[in-house]
């Protein structure tokens, strides 16, 4: 499995989200995120989790939002050219 992937999610400012953060209630809103689920030092900060299969078992991991793209299309394309096989734009 890759270190990257591609989602749509749903962004906040930390992991309490929108209903217990007012700065995630502020920023409240679904983009497709290039995503590091093999950030530095994990556990050391506090970080949202994501879901992922990894040898066909589901998994708990923190990630960091790398980079956002404007488009589905946008987001393929990045895949494509950096060989990122794990996108999944359905939130």
């Amino acid at each position: 499995m890759s270190r990257y992937i591609i989602r749509k999610i749903h962004l906040a400012h930390c992991k309490r989200g929108p209903a217990r953060c007012k700065q995630c209630r502020e920023m409240d809103a679904w983009r497709i995120c290039l995503l590091d689920i093999a950030p530095p030092r994990p556990g050391e900060s506090q970080r949202r989790l994501i879901q992922v299969y990894m040898g066909g078992e589901a998994v708990w991991r923190e990630y960091d939002v790398v980079r956002m793209f404007d488009s589905e299309a946008e987001a393929r394309g990045f895949a494509r050219e950096n060989r990122i096989a794990d996108v999944n734009l359905i939130p």
